[in-house]
């Protein structure tokens, strides 16, 4: 499990609550739910929203959606309760550094979340699928974070859709086979937020990946990557929630999931291990 590759949906792995990437069991049920309509929830909070919107609109393409703010859910729930519809909402985790006033998650979570009944709390029935984001999020932070969750989200469909039998959509099927594509991480330079790696042992972190990597790299270097979707970069961030961190490698184009690690919550920077199992996998993809 540490090795490969998708985690658009990563696993709350020591809580069972949660499915992996999506809980969706059938072809036939995935396929249902391109004729939903995903009602994106938005808050009081200008910038979330904003933000939110300008995502959903360039980079979500499985369903139709529309926008609403909750209160105004809530007022004509009747209307959504009788249609098919599905909810997008952001949950933020209890340790969030997040001041916004959005959404939360029975089992912790920090991240964005689709929900098959209006709720601002994500529960394990009605969890349709997930994507983390950084539990630190200022107001500048906003629009990367939502263009690498929605991208993920996005990524899982088109993804799950693709698969032959039901077999296909569980866990160890789609982490086995998602990105298809694994050259994807072939030559692209690896981007670490200052501090976020933990320097140990000898060898240089040039040497452990193999490649060009910054592990000194500033916050808005690695969000003009995201902004411009650059094809060149790929990044490491965290998703911590009160029983695990989640550390995750993304590339900047289309945040395709490269690779991720999860382990407790007082473990979240890059280490080591980490840089040789990307090694290892670039080693992998080169040999075919």
């Amino acid at each position: 499990m540490k090795k490969i590759n998708l985690l658009l949906f990563l696993s709350l792995c020591l809580n069972a609550a949660f499915a992996q990437f999506g809980t969706f069991k059938t072809k036939e049920s995935l396929d249902a739910f391109k004729d939903t309509k995903l009602v994106v929830v938005l808050f009081q909070d200008s910038a979330y929203s904003n933000s939110i919107e300008m995502a959903m609109n360039k980079y979500w393409s499985y369903t139709a959606v529309e926008y609403a703010f909750d209160v105004d859910i809530q007022r004509d729930i009747q209307k959504y309760r009788k249609g098919n519809y599905a909810f997008l909402i952001f949950s933020k985790s209890k340790g969030s550094k997040n001041k916004a006033k959005l959404g939360s998650s029975e089992e912790d979570f920090n991240g964005l979340a689709i929900i098959n009944k209006f709720s601002k709390r994500v529960t394990k029935d009605n969890l349709l699928a997930y994507a983390f984001c950084n539990n630190k999020i200022d107001t500048s932070d906003w629009e990367t974070e939502t263009i690498r969750g929605v991208q993920m989200l996005n990524n899982y469909f088109n993804a799950a859709v693709q698969v032959g039998k039901n077999s296909g959509l569980s866990e160890s099927a789609m982490m086995s086979d998602y990105p298809s594509d694994k050259s994807l991480m072939l030559d692209l330079k690896l981007l670490i937020e200052n501090k976020q790696y933990v320097l140990k042992g000898k060898d240089e972190p040039a040497t452990l990946f193999n490649g060009d990597i910054d592990v000194e790299a500033d916050p808005e270097t690695i969000q003009q990557a995201i902004k411009n979707q650059d094809k060149d970069v790929m990044y490491f961030f965290y998703a911590k929630d009160e029983k695990t961190c989640n550390r995750l490698f993304v590339t900047a184009a289309n945040s395709e999931l490269m690779y991720f690690y999860s382990t407790s919550p007082e473990k979240c920077k890059c280490e080591a291990k980490d840089l040789k199992e990307l090694k290892e996998l670039k080693d992998q993809v080169a040999k075919k």
